[in-house]
């Protein structure tokens, strides 16, 4: 319904409300007051009628002659009971027997000693009647019960004429009211019924100018005023337009991911270089989790979606590519089209990669090939100053310089095996039996064993066949091998366990000077040692356990370390099994 029907169908339900409202309270202050009166008639005729009685005998012949004659001439019915409430006598009725005393006028008498009255249906008579019943007193003493009783319908032809009346009277005010009210009504709608369809045009067609050419003294500052919003509406909606069009040509020219999603997790805007990011066409109205991969990301913009706040991380994606990305997720609360998330996607994966060499090549492999080759050029130099004609000194000279060249080699071959990437080498899986495998490697370094009288131990269940990158997977046993035998005492045991379920468990323990808290967290970082010293004169070149933990995830998998100090240390490499 129109809101102009709305005008004049509510107040005219209102104004019926109150008609039949004040109809009814009339009717019903008429009603309670003709009935006092006609209790009060009927009490003074029963005190007309007790006055006529003996009051010696109640039951007596005159009373009854008396009663009748009485009712005669009031067209009233009489009843005349004794002080319990039962029936002595009834003009209607001469046999009519029986107590009423659990009538209403009646139990009011015999409860109060005080006149009582009722309306109800008389099933003697089969009609209504008004019911008045009083005491009959002899001195103090209470004898009995007179109780006189009209019919409603005597007195019902004036409460028709004066509900005829009064809904004559009741009908015509409230209908001369109502007819104000729509005068009002009209007189206020008027404006509202010319300014109305101007302003549904203006939001209809916001391109246009849209006036209102009506000359009213009354209104004419509200047209006037309307007209001048409608203009600044127009001008209002082409500078929205061209910003818009600047805007969507440098949202699509960004060379930074940007997007935008509603609370349902919906995309509602997505630039080309973010669908770029995403390898994905046609994004927008889509799900973020039908579109995105990575479950990092996701979780981000779950993270978000509770928190209501703002992120910005780095992540590694390895779908639907290996990237590093920088994101930025804003929540923006929008009470008009409803919340939504902005985030923009920075794609870092060349920036690290360049940094990751550069940290690699300037920081730790300049500092690791300072020690050997400044021990070479200081041992050339003693034997250019004089030292090489002394051959025992010479040869001495020689064997240090031989072992610092070996171990540079080593150096540079690690450097190597740590720039290897899992892109730059081919697919080259391959399928092992895992206890033939490691009991090949442990073989390898017999002679290092016998040396130091350790004895190495493996664990598992027999053909057992894993699939792997061996170009990485090798390096890994042999590193882990190399570390755990570098730092066992003489006379140790070293312990080799795998397992397979889902994936692929190997545990390498060995009983060495184990490590700290501290040492744990930084032990697969490259060129760290635990024991510097005791690094260096074995040999090692701090990059064996930087290499597993490189190639533990290019693989997929983990590498982990539980130590204690002096106690040993048990490193566990858990791998994929797919």
């Amino acid at each position: 319904m129109k809101r102009k029907h709305l005008d004049y169908f509510i107040p005219f339900i209102l104004v019926c409300l109150l008609f039949f409202g004040s109809w009814k309270l009339a009717n019903h202050f008429y009603t309670k007051e003709l009935l006092e009166q006609q209790e009060e008639f009927l009490t003074s005729n029963g005190e007309l009628m007790i006055h006529r009685l003996d009051l010696k005998q109640l039951d007596s012949n005159e009373n009854k002659t008396a009663i009748d004659e009485f009712a005669q001439e009031a067209h009233d019915r009489i009843t005349l009971l004794d002080a319990k409430g039962k029936i002595i006598f009834d003009n209607t009725d001469a046999g009519l027997s029986g107590s009423r005393e659990n009538r209403p006028e009646v139990k009011i008498v015999l409860n109060s000693n005080t006149v009582g009255s009722s309306v109800r249906y008389s099933t003697t008579l089969k009609t209504e009647l008004l019911y008045t019943a009083q005491p009959i007193r002899s001195g103090d003493e209470t004898i009995g019960i007179l109780r006189v009783a009209k019919k409603t319908s005597a007195f019902q032809p004036k409460t028709r004429n004066f509900q005829r009346t009064i809904f004559i009277i009741l009908f015509f005010f409230y209908a001369f009211i109502y007819l104000i009210i729509c005068y009002l009504t009209y007189q206020r709608n008027r404006p509202i019924e010319t300014v109305l369809p101007v302003l549904q045009r203006m939001l209809k067609e916001p391109e246009k100018s849209n006036y209102i050419m009506q000359n009213s003294p009354q209104w004419q500052e509200l047209y006037i005023t309307v007209n001048q919003i409608s203009e600044q509406l127009n001008e209002t909606y082409a500078a929205y337009t061209s910003t818009e069009e600047q805007f969507s040509t440098l949202f699509h020219e960004l060379t930074i991911g940007v997007f935008i999603i509603d609370t349902d997790g919906r995309f509602i805007m997505i630039n080309p270089a973010m669908e770029e990011l995403l390898q994905i066409g046609g994004a927008a109205q889509h799900y973020y989790w039908q579109v995105i991969e990575d479950n990092r990301f996701i979780q981000l913009i779950q993270q978000i979606l509770v928190d209501k706040d703002q992120v910005h991380q780095e992540i590694s994606t390895k779908l639907p590519s290996s990237m590093n990305l920088d994101i930025r997720l804003r929540y923006i609360e929008n009470e008009i089209k409803g919340d939504q998330i902005m985030g923009t996607v920075y794609d870092l994966t060349h920036v690290r990669r360049l940094e990751k060499i550069q940290r690699d090549f300037v920081g730790n492999v300049s500092h690791e090939l300072k020690t050997p080759v400044t021990s070479l050029l200081g041992f050339t130099e003693t034997l250019l100053d004089g030292a090489k004609d002394d051959p025992a000194l010479t040869a001495e000279f020689l064997t240090i310089m031989q072992n610092d060249a070996k171990r540079l080699q080593r150096l540079i071959q690690d450097i190597i095996e740590l720039s290897k990437d899992s892109n730059d080498l081919a697919e080259d899986r391959q399928t092992i039996e895992i206890n033939y495998f490691l009991h090949q490697q442990v073989d390898l370094y017999q002679h290092l064993l016998k040396k130091k009288q350790i004895t190495v131990t493996i664990e598992g269940a027999e053909n057992c066949f894993y699939q792997t990158r061996l170009t990485f997977f090798q390096p890994i046993i042999k590193n882990l091998l190399e570390n755990a035998i570098q730092y066992s005492p003489e006379e140790s045991q070293i312990e080799l366990s795998y397992r397979m379920t889902d994936q692929l468990e190997i545990a390498v323990t060995d009983h060495g000077i184990g490590m700290s808290k501290d040492d744990q967290k930084r032990i697969f970082e490259r060129f760290y040692r635990v024991d510097k010293a005791r690094a260096r004169h074995s040999g090692g070149t701090g990059l064996g356990l930087a290499i597993v933990k490189e190639y533990s995830e290019i693989l997929g998998g983990t590498i982990d370390v539980e130590s204690h100090p002096k106690l040993g240390s048990t490193f566990t490499l858990k791998l994929p099994n797919k």
